[in-house]
């Protein structure tokens, strides 16, 4: 029987009030995946339901074609909450993180084996084609920015890496494959408010991948991506605002650095060349934001990561945010 034999993919999909439509082209891309050859369970993480999916009828059938799902709960809101949880109670050799908004091609766990066995030092993997779908009308006007900020990606060459310094090819977020003890390590260390013995910051919330990564990356394993795997990101109309979307590039840019440093502690010497006076961080963030006026929407965003990149690294160094820019945080809702 198959709960008698050794899990190679423990798949964990996260689902926080998502778009039902959404939900139920992710499930049935889970049931579609081959299996042959492999051993699998699903644990479908409910976090903070409004309406517990498990009573909702369509999600129930899912329950019944998918071999090996199971449910877990977790009131307290918060990503690194639940996927905590559903790590300590995965089996598998390897974790693959399918979100509530994600749809896999049928070979992506074949290519996963396929990948792991061949390139065993990679210890983290993370799909190379990466498409953006809208599932209602988006405006035209932020269309290729939020194609930009929910990571599509079409690459055509496999990268891997082992190198402390974050890579613009390092796996994050969809379709992330990684070695289960360095999951649970991570657990471990999360729960002790700390990644390594040197490092004594709380953890950021929203730095989990670059934090998950990186640990990879100490731990002595590569990180990359693979064209052969493909997935769609599926975004509802209100992920593709203005507003979602602008709140999204801060906190993504807000928190890059903070845990990096978490894990590479080493890092501090370099953020203390990086971080610019509070005057100057006021007055070119001023500038960014004036010159967005009269330009397009992609213009703005990069003024909004510029705030949130700064403020990550003032953050890090336990430096007060000039006054102007908390301001200016306020005024623009980025929290």
């Amino acid at each position: 029987m198959q709960g008698e034999l050794p899990v190679d993919y423990s798949i964990i999909i996260y689902n926080h009030n998502t778009d039902e439509r959404i939900l139920n082209r992710c499930l049935a891309a889970v049931v579609a995946l081959d299996r042959d050859g492999l051993v699998t369970e699903v644990l479908f993480v409910d976090n903070n339901h409004l309406t517990p999916a498990e009573s909702l009828g369509f999600v129930r059938q899912f329950f019944s074609k998918i071999p090996n799902m199971r449910g877990v709960i977790i009131p307290q809101e918060g990503v690194k909450y639940a996927a905590a949880e559903a790590i300590e109670k995965a089996s598998g050799k390897y974790i693959v993180y399918i979100d509530a908004d994600n749809e896999p091609e049928r070979d992506y766990l074949q290519e996963l084996k396929r990948l792991n066995a061949q390139v065993e030092q990679v210890g983290a993997w993370g799909p190379g084609n990466v498409t953006v779908q809208f599932i209602d009308n988006v405006d035209k006007h932020l269309e290729e920015f939020a194609r930009m900020a929910f990571r599509e990606r079409h690459e055509d060459t496999l990268k891997t890496a082992h190198l402390m310094e974050w890579q613009p090819f390092y796996p994050f977020g969809p379709g992330l494959c990684i070695l289960s003890g360095i999951l649970k390590e991570y657990v471990a260390l999360t729960k002790k408010g700390r990644l390594t013995s040197e490092a004594k910051r709380k953890i950021i919330p929203g730095g989990e991948d670059v934090q998950i990564v990186m640990l990879c990356i100490k731990k002595g394993y590569h990180a990359g991506i693979s064209p052969a795997l493909k997935l769609n990101h599926l975004i509802p109309k209100e992920k593709s605002s203005k507003e979602y979307l602008k709140k999204l590039v801060f906190s993504g840019a807000f928190c890059f650095e903070p845990a990096l440093l978490n894990v590479l502690p080493e890092r501090k010497n370099i953020l203390k060349k990086k971080i610019i006076s509070p005057l100057l961080f006021s007055a070119k963030a001023a500038k960014e934001l004036m010159a967005a006026k009269f330009g397009k929407p992609i213009k703005f965003f990069g003024a909004v990561h510029f705030i949130g990149s700064q403020a990550g690294i003032y953050q890090s160094l336990e430096k007060p945010l000039p006054r102007f820019i908390k301001k200016m945080i306020a005024t623009l809702r980025l929290k």
